[in-house]
C-alpha cells in the first residue's frame, strides 16, 4: 500500500539498524542527472543512450526498474527527496515556492540526521527547496566536496549535474542547422505522441548525447572514489532528479515525467547490509520519499518518525519484500506560471491519472517550456492540422481520468479509462487514489492563494485540523467521475454551500462537465459576485466554457483589481487558456489588462498575453 505516515514502521526499521561507531559507518554519494527519465538510457529503455559507466555501477550493485520522483519538476522533487514526505501533505508541491512551507517539528531533511550522527555532509549545489531553509550541510556550494572531511570521517555527498538539464535543449535555429550531433537523428525512436520531423529527431539525438556526458561524469566520480581508496566503503546512488526532458516529459505527471533511472552501487565492505546480489534488477517500486529512510537505515542512524517513506535497503529489508511493492503516488500542481492539478497512481503495469482541471490542455503556454524549439514546432503543426490523433492529444482537453497499460503502451497514448474491459481496474485505482489524497490529507484541494495566506506557517497541522473538510472537497471533485444527472443535485448543493471551497469545487466540477452542466448556468452566475475572488474566477471559467459569458472581461477585472499576486497568477492561467484554446476568448483586448501587482508569476504571463517579446533561447555550443 502507499505509505502516508510511516512513523511506526520507521521506528521499527531504525531500531534494527546496527549500533556502529562513527568511523565504521559507510559513505554515500548521490550522483544526480537533471531532467532525464529512464527513457533515455539503454540500460532501462530500448532506444536509450549507451552508458557504460552507469552499467558498470549496475554490475556492481542493483538496478531499480521502477523508481519514481513523485513530482515531475525539480524543486518539488528535490524537496520530496530531502524531506521523505509527500509535497501535498507538507505544503511543498508548487514549483517554485511563492511562500516557503514550514516543516513540522518532527521532520528535518534527512542529511540533518547524518550530520548529527557525525557525517561530513556536502551538497553541490542546488538548494531550491520549497520548505524552510535546509540545515545539516557542512558545506553547500559549487565547491562543496566530500574530500574536505576530517580523516576517517564518514561522508554524504550529493552532486547535481546540469549537463542534462532542459536548458541544454534551448538551442536556436542556427544551432539546429549547423551543429551536428554524435547520435544520428535518423537512428532515434521517437515517442508515439511526437511528430516525426527533422527538428524532433535532432532534439532527441542531442539529448541522447547529453546522456553520454552524464555517463562520463559517473565514470569520473567513481574513479575519484577509487583513487581515494574509499570506493568500497561508499554506496553510490545514480539517479535522475525527475523525468523529462523532451516535450511532455518534465512538468507532466505521465511516466515520462516521473519514472527515473536508479542504480545503487554496493560497496564490497558493506555488502552484508544489502539482501540483494550485485547485478540484480529490482522489480519493486521505490520513490523519492524512500531515499532518505534508506540512507539512514544503511548508516544505522535514527531519523524522523513523521515521514512518508520506507527504506528499501539495509537492516531488516529483504529484496523479496521490496519486490512486492507495486505502487507509486505522483503529483503535479504549478510549474512556474502554469497551473494544472493532476494526481497520479502507478500500480503494477497500470498508471492512473486524475485530471482535476481536465479542460486545460497539456500544451498550455509555459514560457520556459516553449523556449525549446520542438515545443513551438509541435504547436504550430497542431494549429495547421498536420498531426494525427495521438500527436494532437497534447493540445486538447483531457478526460477526467486517464488509465494506461505502461507495459503495452510505454508512451501512454492509449487511454483505457472508458474501455469496459478495464472498468474493474479503473475503479480499483480510482479508489486507491482517493484514499491516498484523503489520508495525506492533500492540501491542494485549497487554491494556492488560500494556502499562502492562511496555511504555510504550519501546513501539516492545518491539514490534520481540516482533514474532514478536505475529504469533502475530494468527494465534490469526484462528482466529475460520475454521470452528470446522477450527481447534479450534489453539485448544485456545493455551488450554494456556505463553505467557499465547496463552491470553488462545485464550479470546478461544472467546468469538468462543460456543456453537460449547462443547466447549472443560472446557479453558477451567482458566483460572479461571490465574496471570494477565487470562487468568482471559477464561476467565470465555467460560464465561459459553456459560452454564456465572455470570460476574459471578468478575468481581466479580477486581475486588475486584486492586491494578491498569487491569485492574479491563478487568474492569468485561465486567461491564457481562453485566449489560446477556447473561442469564448476571442474578444480579449490586451490593452485592458492593467494589473496592480507584479509578484508571483504575473511577470511571466503579461508579456505573452500582450504579444510582447519573450526571452529568446541563447545559442549553446555542442557539448557545453
Amino acid at each position: 500500500m502507499i505509505r502516508c505516515i510511516f512513523s511506526v514502521i520507521a521506528v521499527a526499521v531504525f531500531s534494527m539498524a546496527p549500533a556502529w561507531s562513527v568511523e565504521s559507518r559507510p559513505n554515500f554519494v548521490f550522483i544526480v542527472s537533471e531532467d532525464n527519465s529512464h527513457h533515455y538510457l539503454r540500460h532501462f529503455f530500448e532506444g536509450g543512450s549507451e552508458t557504460p559507466a552507469i552499467e558498470a555501477l549496475a554490475a556492481n550493485g542493483l538496478t531499480f526498474d521502477h523508481a519514481f520522483s513523485n513530482a515531475p519538476v525539480c524543486s518539488v522533487a528535490r524537496t520530496t527527496l530531502a524531506t521523505s514526505c509527500y509535497g501535498p501533505r507538507i505544503g511543498t508541491q508548487f514549483h517554485r515556492k511563492y511562500q516557503t512551507a514550514t516543516l513540522p517539528d518532527n521532520v528535518r531533511m534527512f542529511h540533518h540526521y547524518l550530520k548529527e550522527a557525525g557525517y561530513y555532509t556536502t551538497n553541490n549545489s542546488k538548494t531550491d527547496y520549497n520548505a524552510a531553509p535546509a540545515t545539516g550541510w557542512d558545506e553547500s556550494s559549487g565547491k562543496a566536496s566530500w574530500k574536505k572531511r576530517k580523516p576517517g570521517q564518514p561522508f554524504f555527498h550529493m552532486q547535481s549535474h546540469s549537463e542534462s538539464h532542459e536548458g541544454r535543449l534551448h538551442f536556436n535555429e542556427k544551432t539546429f542547422e549547423s551543429e551536428k550531433t554524435d547520435t544520428d537523428p535518423a537512428s532515434v525512436t521517437l515517442a508515439d505522441y511526437f511528430p516525426d520531423t527533422p527538428l524532433f529527431r535532432y532534439t532527441h539525438a542531442r539529448y541522447l548525447d547529453r546522456m553520454k556526458v552524464i555517463d562520463e561524469i559517473v565514470a569520473k566520480t567513481v574513479a575519484d572514489l577509487e583513487k581515494a581508496e574509499v570506493l568500497e566503503d561508499t554506496f553510490v546512488f545514480y539517479f535522475g532528479d525527475h523525468g523529462g526532458v523532451l516535450p511532455r516529459g518534465k512538468g507532466y505527471a505521465y511516466d515520462s515525467g516521473l519514472h527515473v533511472p536508479l542504480v545503487v552501487r554496493i560497496p564490497a565492505n558493506y555488502k552484508k547490509l544489502v539482501d540483494g546480489k550485485r547485478g540484480e534488477r529490482v522489480r519493486g517500486f521505490v520513490s523519492f520519499i524512500d531515499f532518505g529512510p534508506t540512507v539512514l537505515n544503511l548508516a544505522g542512524v535514527e531519523g524522523s518518525d513523521g515521514v512518508d517513506g520506507k527504506a528499501f535497503l539495509g537492516a531488516g529489508v529483504t529484496m523479496g519484500e521490496v519486490n512486492r511493492r507495486d505502487e507509486a503516488f505522483g503529483y503535479a500542481d504549478r510549474f512556474d506560471e502554469k497551473y494544472d492539478l493532476v494526481r497520479s497512481l502507478r500500480k503494477g503495469k497500470y498508471h492512473y491519472l486524475r485530471c482535476y482541471q481536465n479542460w486545460l490542455p497539456d500544451g498550455l503556454q509555459n514560457n520556459y517550456r516553449y523556449k525549446m524549439l520542438a515545443y513551438g514546432e509541435w504547436r504550430d503543426l497542431y494549429k495547421a492540422g498536420k498531426l494525427n490523433a495521438e500527436q494532437s492529444q497534447f493540445f486538447q482537453a483531457r478526460p477526467v481520468e486517464l488509465l494506461f497499460d505502461v507495459e503495452a503502451d510505454p508512451h501512454e497514448v492509449k487511454n483505457l479509462s472508458e474501455d469496459p474491459e478495464h472498468s474493474e481496474k479503473l475503479m480499483e485505482l480510482r479508489k486507491r487514489l482517493n484514499e491516498t489524497v484523503k489520508s495525506l490529507p492533500d492540501l491542494s484541494f485549497y487554491p494556492e492563494s488560500y494556502l499562502a495566506e492562511k496555511v504555510m506557517d504550519n501546513p501539516v497541522q492545518f491539514g490534520q485540523e481540516h482533514k474532514e473538510d478536505i475529504a469533502r472537497y475530494v468527494d465534490i471533485a469526484n462528482f466529475a467521475t460520475s454521470d452528470f444527472e446522477t450527481v447534479k443535485a450534489g453539485i448544485e448543493s456545493a455551488l450554494k454551500s456556505q463553505d467557499p471551497i465547496d463552491r470553488y469545487w462545485g464550479a470546478m466540477v461544472c467546468s469538468s462537465f462543460g456543456k453537460k452542466a449547462e443547466s447549472l448556468g443560472q446557479v453558477a452566475r451567482k458566483l460572479l459576485t461571490d465574496e471570494y475572488k477565487v470562487v468568482q474566477l471559477r464561476g467565470a471559467e465555467f460560464l465561459g466554457l459553456i459560452g454564456q459569458i465572455d470570460p476574459t472581461k471578468k478575468i481581466v477585472e479580477l486581475v486588475n483589481t486584486t492586491d494578491d499576486s498569487i491569485f492574479a497568477t491563478e487568474a492569468l492561467n485561465s486567461l491564457v487558456y481562453f485566449v489560446d484554446h477556447d473561442k469564448s476568448g476571442a474578444g480579449f483586448d490586451a490593452s485592458t489588462l492593467k494589473p496592480q501587482v507584479s509578484g508571483a508569476d504575473v511577470p511571466r504571463r503579461l508579456p505573452y498575453l500582450k504579444g510582447e517579446p519573450l526571452e529568446k533561447p541563447k545559442k549553446k555550443s555542442k557539448g557545453k
